[in-house]
């Protein structure tokens, strides 16, 4: 009897103790405002004069002000009869609503804010340690057979060890930002970490689906895997905020990506490169939307939609690299969403989202947050890891077939071209080698084998072998415009030296407008049959070509060809367009003599 009644005491403590420690252990969320998880988030405030706008959250209104909590979390008070008429008739509302929930006269404060547990594996520690007490307590009793029936001891400790694995599985998932569980579900493929500031996402940029079907206008590119990881992994901040200054697609950020979709695949500007060529329009795009660039890196161009299939409709598909994420078509309540900004986006409930439409801009129309933008393109983001030369347009192409063996790491290209059929793909190999097997017309098989000495963002190698092609390391190489010759350090620039001829109108500056029109013109004195590319035959033979750039253009065509010797308009423009952009260090778009003639201008030499 006298055991008995001590197990009963053990049994009481115990359960006591378990009890206390649970109303005692911290909560892992607490709401501020508990009753109202609809609590407001940030929005778009403008003045009845429309002179300014301000991004932030409704906290109070009192005395015919309203308090105002920005970004950063600092508060800021506002007459309401300055408010735009909208903006006092949501005040109005919104106050109405809260008192009427609580029963309370106005003034109402509310917040979006929660008190967090700062340190939730507390709750689990403490749960562990009482499955110890209670272990110890179940092993001495047995151990002295006070116990004949220990299972109700048994079943404490069980039950507690359930609660303290929650509880550190609900620690674990503390630890994870929001932003990450929209591209859990592509988990197999990609690899994710945080820090403070962003989220990181590593991927080799190859989605599951098909690619470059249905493609019409098409440079020769086919999708390779690239090395998206480590140091060279995508970067997506984890607190945006709305810049004062946002960057506009519409007038830059040509180079780079603007976007991630949550499959790992980067969105580009819908403009191409050229500032001017909507990629939708041209035909370049595939029937997802994307296409492979000059280092045969797969990307987007307009919102990769289709992925609500994956992540289920209202969730983002993608994040832009300011912070703010991508949905698709429709918002929560399955409309298509008006009242959108010129970026494509709007303020919501849970703060400021971009919206894909079917028409330009297709995807974020820029960065609405706080980037950085260095040489046209966001910064930092990963570096696409080409292996071969760029190609150039192949004009009347159709792409209708792709397949892909990932085991065998085989693909292949198929297009139709005056009506017959021929084919491209690869087999990629250790250490970055990649076979190239091109398959005309008439069945004639050729190779070419090209080695990437890439990872980690690093450019790639050049071609080890086949007919016509750039010794290795070509790709990289020092000299020409961009690079010093042999006794050139007294050489003015070639910008510098031909400044005078390159200035049409004669006011003393450079503009790239007049660079352009420089271009356009050599570049049609050398195209004799007008296939609007250049071959080895056209360039070399032009003398009759009268002009500042064509002794440039023979000089440097080494730089400017792809391995079939060929030179595009696009290839001529990149390599005059990047010296002036290094002489317009204030990016106004002209330079002066001086800036043409300063070291660093590139393209030394006198032509």
């Amino acid at each position: 009897m006298k055991n008995t009644v001590l197990a009963g005491r053990d049994i009481r403590t115990v359960l006591t103790g378990m009890v206390l420690l649970m109303l005692l252990a911290p909560e892992g969320h607490v709401l501020a405002h508990p009753g109202h998880a609809d609590v407001p988030g940030l929005r778009l405030w403008r003045d009845a004069d429309g002179v300014f706008e301000l991004e932030a959250s409704f906290a109070l209104q009192r005395d015919g002000k309203v308090q105002l909590i920005k970004h950063d979390g600092s508060a800021v008070w506002l007459a309401l009869e300055k408010l735009s008429q909208a903006d006092r008739e949501w005040v109005r509302q919104r106050v109405a609503s809260i008192a009427a929930l609580n029963g309370v006269e106005q003034p109402t404060r509310i917040t979006n804010e929660s008190i967090v547990n700062e340190n939730p594996s507390l709750t689990a520690a403490a749960v562990m340690l009482m499955v110890g007490i209670v272990v110890v307590v179940l092993a001495a009793n047995i151990t002295r057979k006070r116990w004949s029936n220990p299972m109700p001891a048994m079943a404490v400790a069980a039950l507690l060890s359930l609660l303290g694995i929650l509880a550190l599985a609900q620690a674990a998932q503390e630890g994870v930002p929001d932003i990450q569980k929209h591209f859990e579900p592509f988990a197999n493929k990609l690899k994710f970490r945080s820090d403070e500031t962003y989220f990181y996402v590593e991927s080799n940029g190859m989605p599951d689906h098909q690619m470059m079907v249905g493609i019409r206008a098409w440079q020769q590119q086919v999708p390779i895997p690239q090395a998206y990881a480590g140091r060279n992994a995508w970067s997506i901040p984890l607190h945006p905020k709305m810049a004062e200054k946002p960057v506009s697609a519409k007038t830059a950020l040509f180079r780079g990506a603007i976007a991630l979709a949550v499959n790992g695949v980067p969105i580009f500007n819908p403009i191409k490169n050229d500032g001017r060529t909507d990629t939708f329009t041209a035909g370049e795009l595939d029937n997802f939307g994307g296409h492979c660039g000059k280092g045969d890196d797969y990307h987007y161009h307009i919102g990769p939609v289709h992925l609500e299939k994956i992540v289920g409709k209202g969730n983002p598909i993608g994040y832009a690299l300011d912070g703010y994420p991508l949905y698709g078509y429709f918002d929560a309540a399955g409309k298509e969403p008006k009242n959108l900004d010129t970026f494509n986006g709007r303020i919501e409930k849970d703060g400021y989202r971009y919206y894909s439409t079917k028409k330009y801009p297709y995807v974020n129309g820029g960065l609405r947050g706080v980037v950085s933008v260095v040489d046209d393109q966001i910064d930092p983001q990963p570096r696409a890891n080409p292996v071969r030369p760029e190609g150039r347009p192949l004009r009347g192409a159709k792409i209708t077939g792709f397949s892909r063996d990932d085991e065998r790491k085989q693909l292949k290209v198929t297009y139709d071209l005056a009506g017959k059929t021929q084919s491209m793909g690869y087999t990629a190999k250790d250490g970055g080698v990649y076979d190239f097997t091109f398959t005309d017309a008439t069945g004639k098989v050729t190779t070419e084998t090209y080695s990437g000495k890439g990872g980690d963002g690093k450019k790639g190698g050049g071609k080890k072998d086949g007919k016509g092609g750039k010794k290795d390391g070509d790709m990289n190489k020092k000299d020409g415009p961009m690079g010093k010759k042999d006794g050139d350090s007294q050489r003015l620039p070639w910008l510098g030296a031909h400044f005078d001829e390159l200035d049409l109108n004669k006011d003393g500056y450079l503009t790239r407008t007049e660079l352009k029109k420089e271009i356009d013109t050599t570049f049609a004195g050398f195209d004799r049959d007008k296939d609007d590319r250049l071959v080895r035959d056209e360039y070399e033979k032009g003398a009759n070509v009268k002009s500042a750039l064509a002794g440039f253009v023979k000089g440097h065509a080494e730089e400017m060809s792809d391995s079939r010797g060929m030179i595009t308009r696009e290839s001529m423009e990149g390599a005059l367009f990047r010296m002036f952009d290094k002489s317009d260090k204030g990016k106004t778009g002209k330079i002066s003599k001086a800036d043409a003639s300063r070291s660093g201008g590139g393209g030394k030499g006198k032509m």
